[in-house]
């Protein structure tokens, strides 16, 4: 999980989302696109440096906290 979603960020970053995710969003694609993948971007970083193999290279669960709601 981890090397793949490492191999796609952040270019690729919407290949490994499902794609209903994407798709939920009212606005238009341009828009959603871009506020979309910034959004990913954050997110997916969080999301690898949780899923790092070694405990001690992994974020703490204090600083997930603080950066999923400075996302929000």
């Amino acid at each position: 999980l981890e090397a793949m979603g490492a191999e796609a960020f952040p270019v690729a970053i919407s290949d490994v989302i499902a794609s209903h995710l994407l798709n939920e969003s009212d606005t238009t694609p341009t828009k959603r696109s871009a506020a979309m993948n910034e959004l990913l971007v954050m997110i997916m970083e969080i999301g690898l440096s949780c899923s790092r193999v070694s405990p001690n290279e992994r974020m703490d669960m204090k600083e997930v906290v603080v950066g999923l709601r400075r996302i929000r």
